[in-house]
């Protein structure tokens, strides 16, 4: 199949150029203007071996601890502006054509790619004469992005370098420079090559928005404000967004007055975008302020009726404040049509909170559910055909909580037969679950089995599989799966883990290799780093060491800020750190042979 792509692309190329002679005969002023036209690049398997390639020490930009190398082919072939006049009446024709020398390109990448960041690099070298210079950029960055997938972090390094010093205008060059220093752990770097960045191209959103993120997850909130306050004095149909950052930066901050003018000046000024009224509805509810959520809801209903996460929200406050029935009545009359299944979902399972409400503790729940039932049959009803499956297993949900296990076994059957390949790993998930609810253990460990023979390219069957023995006190077998799911998903930090945890019965020693050995293959895995937390923390370990623990901790709260385990533990560094200076305090000669 390779080669016969090889030979249509070949084919085609030769056409392009027999079409391009004739144009040149056509129109002699052509060859006079472009000395040097641009060519299609070639097939890779077509193009004679690059010259070799003698990179030189290059300095870093203001970051003397980072000197790194630079090929001068960049800086050969990245130029500023753009290239020579052309003809007024050829001016289409070379457009169209380098249009497809783009196209081109990004297909032979993308073919050549699978061979390895050398092999690539080579390519790109041979064939980036073809293309004009205003271009060349995006090349380099599509190797730059290669060679950090392969984890070849100085040559994307050097890439991006050379890339920002030849053409100091791209702001995507300098974003992904930044995010190359943050991914590294240089998160101070990162904010210089921001700022560096920003000197450059002082309205771009994307380098505006990762500033502001940048300084606020390392505490400076009036830097953020800062370079928010550059942009007062700008057309506000170009800044708008960078604007909106800001307010939920504030709102963030807790100074939700100010993130209200903020969001105020956006509703007039920008009608149309619904993500502002939904930002504004959520800074409103996390503070508490839920009759000026629903107020901005309504006011957002009436700009933009058919936008689903406004109505989502308002069913949310509805529901506490009561009134959500009305709700639904209105939105499935005007809410987008693929939407309006999942307004029906949302009303059974509001439906069903409630009767769970009336009922409480000992009541029986299945008398109350038939209004959750008949809104949860519309919204199969309504409902595409490759996502009923998730309303049939809420059904299932809905029927085992009401004590119906056979009618939940047969929702989530239903479930199962209509479930597309890729999500049906979920489906036998909830049946094991379901089955270790009712306590048919060995029901469930064969649902599980079969789920990580069916679906062994989900990660999640092999973690359920090693919690469910955990739960049952098999740990020996809980090791086994864990090892087993590593085998297939090396790259997933949650087995990773799970593994790290389970060893600490084989010694510290054991456990604190397979730390190292999980910090190797997944490095930017927070739950990792939140295990490698936890050894460090224990008074009674022989590596117990405070300050490692919390720079363990920082690691893990920014790569997984939605893991909960690394502020619990944050907690508890707390606690023994106040520990450790009471006990300085107090007996500092005990505590120092202690230590």
């Amino acid at each position: 199949q390779l080669q016969q792509q090889h030979q249509l692309q070949q084919q085609h190329q030769l056409q392009q150029q027999h079409q391009l002679q004739q144009q040149q005969d056509q129109h002699p002023t052509y060859s006079q203007h472009h000395h040097h036209p641009h060519r299609r690049p070639p097939p890779y398997n077509q193009i004679p071996n690059p010259p070799p390639y003698h990179p030189q020490q290059h300095p870093s930009m203001h970051h003397n601890q980072h000197h790194s190398h630079h090929n001068p082919n960049v800086h050969q072939h990245v130029q500023r502006g753009g290239g020579s006049a052309s003809h007024p009446v050829n001016v289409e024709a070379e457009t169209a054509q380098q249009t497809m020398t783009m196209k081109d390109f990004y297909r032979g990448f993308r073919a050549i790619e699978k061979s390895g960041y050398k092999l690539a690099s080579q390519w790109v070298e041979s064939v980036v004469h073809a293309v004009l210079p205003d271009e060349q950029c995006k090349c380099y960055l599509e190797l730059a992005d290669l060679a950090k997938r392969g984890n070849e972090w100085e040559e994307s390094r050097r890439l991006l370098m050379a890339v920002v010093e030849a053409n100091p205008k791209c702001a995507t060059a300098w974003l992904e420079w930044s995010k190359l220093e943050d991914e590294h752990g240089n998160g101070d770097v990162a904010g210089e090559v921001l700022m560096e960045g920003l000197d450059h191209c002082e309205l771009s959103e994307g380098l505006l928005v990762k500033g502001i993120r940048h300084l606020e997850k390392h505490g400076d909130l009036e830097g953020a404000r800062g370079l928010i306050s550059r942009l007062k004095n700008e057309d506000r149909t170009k800044v708008w967004r960078t604007v909106l950052e800001g307010a939920m930066l504030e709102s963030r901050a807790g100074r939700i007055t100010v993130a209200r003018k903020v969001f105020k000046y956006l509703m007039a000024h920008v009608p149309w975008y619904g993500p502002i009224y939904f930002e504004a509805f959520r800074a409103e509810e996390r503070s508490g302020f839920k009759e000026r959520a629903l107020k901005i809801v309504v006011k957002g209903l009436e700009e933009i009726p058919r936008y689903g996460p406004l109505w989502f929200g308002a069913f949310r406050i509805g529901e506490e404040l009561g009134g959500w029935r009305d709700m639904v009545d209105r939105a499935r009359r005007v809410i987008s049509k693929e939407l309006v299944w999942k307004v029906w979902y949302e009303s059974a399972l509001m439906s069903e909170r409630e009767a769970m409400k009336e009922v409480g503790e000992g009541g029986n729940l299945d008398e109350k559910l038939g209004e959750a039932r008949l809104n949860m049959a519309k919204a199969v009803i309504y409902c595409p055909s490759n996502l009923c499956w998730k309303v049939w297993m809420a059904g299932g949900r809905m029927e085992l909580n009401a004590g119906r296990v056979c009618e939940a076994r047969l929702l989530l059957s239903k479930a199962f037969t209509s479930v597309p390949d890729k999500s049906k790993a979920l489906v036998f998930l909830e049946s094991a679950r379901m089955e270790e609810w009712e306590g048919n253990l060995d029901l469930a460990r064969a649902i599980l089995c079969k789920a990580r023979a069916e679906c062994s390219g989900e990660w999640k069957v092999f973690l359920e599989s090693v919690l469910l023995e955990i739960r049952l006190g098999n740990k020996a077998r809980a090791t086994q799966l864990a090892t087993m799911g590593i085998r297939n998903h090396r790259g997933t930090g949650r087995l990773w883990a799970m593994l790290v945890q389970l060893k600490e019965d084989e010694g510290e020693e054991k456990q604190c290799k397979y730390l190292d050995k999980a910090l190797n293959e997944v490095p930017k895995s927070g739950e990792v780093w939140c295990e490698g937390a936890r050894i460090k923390l224990n008074p009674w370990s022989a590596t117990f060491d405070l300050g490692v623990a919390e720079k363990y901790l920082k690691f893990a709260v920014q790569f997984t800020p939605q893991y909960g385990d690394s502020f619990l533990e944050s907690c508890r560094l707390l606690m023994l750190k106040r520990v450790e200076e009471k006990a300085a305090e107090v007996a500092p000669e005990i505590w120092e042979r202690v230590r």
